[in-house]
């Protein structure tokens, strides 16, 4: 690593004295200037990383050059030397913010290769802060963010308008959008904190899911030692932990009501106080929160305080699901063909296939992005040739799981448990749309029939069909009708919602409850042309 050095000295001689010793270490690069006007003349073009400055000059002088140096970079080591060895002239300097001071004729050198030593180490090690923070910015910057859908473009709209001001951020999605990545972005790219001198502060992040409800209080706010059995030494809270950056509530859905109420006068007041303790703690700190649940839904059932719910639903950004984003699947799969080969060197000629790209827009991925990215990533380990066929996926069959829009509750008698309810999807405008389901056995595709007796739409849990195309389905058989394969009636469902809508496969979608990717997908299976 090589530093450039500064010698401003009127004294040629003695310039050229300091010059020639510091050249002899392969590291420097050395510029000698006569006065101070010259070095700060030399600034824009070739700024130093150490700076050895004559105190009495002529022209503007050495304490008005340490000045102007300061403005120009505040954190410039400066080193001031004068012929005059008085404790007057060192405080002086010191005072008006030089990094060190050294007397001619009194082992100057021998103090100015110690000097130089030391330095040299403070900028190396602020060059590597600088360089790390760098890589941290690019990681979890905009550019991370993939997609071109406008569903994207409106949730790169609503980040740059987070940066505006300090407010308190809810991110909420389906598990797998990206809830994390884009809190993230958020943080390193909101300005200082009150309690960060330079950089975005730490972002300390809180999974309330993974912490035990006892010990909950005690993560957020800390504890004294002694205050409960096993608080063997203080430990400092979450809340501590993110002064000046930002504070990151993971599955905030997941929160006790007895916390809630305490987390709400925490940020309301900006100050807590430890578990067992007396200390006011004041903090300043960015607030995001991120949840897959409809927390409105749990503000009306009581599981979610209301006035928590103003606090940390500010501003809040909806991540679509990437069913809802097309255009954005290839795009994503490339990128992480990309980082995976970047990666593993030796997988770096592995790419996707017509037939592959293909399947990979017609899945609806009900893990949306974490899911493509596992499967992209475990296709090119899996694959035996360069070109990624759909076999190599593992996307279809009877093992994949059934998207959100076609999973259903089953309650009647001696059916299976019923799985987690599916979050709702967004509009496109921030506002959440319910889902009419079918039943999860269409998302198989598999061809061998399953005898069934088909259930009433009360049975289900769903609303009356209101639909020609969804009565067609819903109605419940007589008791001396035949059993009818689920599968012809899967085929004879989406025929017929498709001829009903005069061939609008978004409409036959949208009438029959499920996703448009999917319901290209069933007519092409069943070969149902318009």
């Amino acid at each position: 690593m090589t530093v450039r050095l500064y010698v401003v000295d009127d004294d040629r001689h003695y310039a050229r004295l300091l010059s020639y010793r510091l050249d002899k270490d392969t590291e420097h690069e050395v510029h000698t200037f006569a006065s101070g006007e010259e070095a700060l003349d030399a600034l824009d073009a070739n700024p130093p990383d150490l700076v050895l400055l004559d105190i009495m000059m002529p022209g503007i002088g050495g304490m008005e050059t340490l000045r102007r140096l300061q403005l120009f970079k505040p954190d410039l080591p400066v080193v001031m030397i004068s012929a005059q060895g008085t404790a007057d002239v060192a405080v002086e300097a010191m005072k008006g913010g030089a990094t060190d001071y050294i007397t001619k004729g009194q082992d100057d050198l021998v103090k100015l290769d110690i000097v130089v030593k030391n330095l040299k180490q403070r900028v190396k090690l602020s060059r590597e802060v600088e360089r790390l923070r760098g890589e941290v910015a690019k990681k979890y910057g905009m550019d991370e963010i993939v997609g071109d859908s406008p569903a994207m473009e409106r949730v790169y709209q609503l980040i740059e308008k987070t940066l505006r001001g300090n407010l308190t951020v809810a991110i909420q999605g389906e598990s797998g959008t990206g809830k994390e990545l884009v809190a993230r972005a958020i943080h390193f790219n909101t300005p200082p904190q009150g309690g960060a001198k330079e950089g975005p502060g730490p972002f300390v992040v809180v999974n309330s899911a993974a912490i035990p409800k006892e010990l909950m209080e005690s993560e957020f706010f800390g504890h004294e030692k002694g205050s409960f059995t096993g608080a063997h030494a203080r430990h400092i809270g979450k809340f501590e932990q993110a002064n000046g950056g930002t504070l990151f509530l993971d599955e905030v859905g997941e929160l006790d009501l007895k916390l809630q109420a305490k987390l709400l006068r925490a940020l309301q007041n900006r100050e807590i106080t430890r578990v067992g303790g007396s200390e006011t703690i004041k903090f300043e700190c960015r607030v995001i929160s991120a949840t897959n649940k409809d927390v409105l839904k749990m503000v009306a059932s009581g599981e979610f305080r209301e006035d928590l719910y103003y606090r940390l639903f500010q501003f809040p950004v909806q991540l679509p699901p990437l069913r809802e984003r097309d255009q954005d699947v290839l795009v994503l799969a490339h990128d992480f063909l990309r980082g995976y080969a970047k990666q593993y060197p030796r997988f770096k000629k592995k790419r996707l296939g017509a037939d592959a790209a293909r399947a990979l827009m017609s899945y609806p991925w009900p893990g949306n992005v974490r899911e493509l990215k596992s499967v992209v990533e475990r296709a090119m380990m899996i694959s035996d040739q360069d070109e990624i066929t759909p076999e190599d996926l593992l996307i279809d069959g009877p093992h994949a799981i059934a998207p959100w829009a076609e999973r259903v509750h089953k309650t009647a008698s001696g059916a299976a448990p019923p799985r987690e309810t599916p979050p709702p999807t967004s509009s496109g405008d921030g506002s959440s749309v319910p889902t009419m389901t079918v039943p999860a056995a269409f998302a198989t595709g598999e061809p061998e029939p399953t005898l069934v007796a088909v259930p009433s739409p009360a049975d289900l849990g769903l609303p009356m069909p209101s639909s020609p195309a969804a009565t067609a389905v819903a109605e419940a058989p007589e008791a001396d009708e035949p059993i009818v394969p689920l599968e012809d009636l899967k085929r004879r469902a989406v025929e017929h919602a498709y001829t009903v809508c005069d061939g609008s496969a978004e409409r036959a979608a949208q009438e029959l409850g499920i996703g448009r990717a999917t319901m290209y997908r069933l007519l092409k299976k069943y070969e149902i042309e318009g």
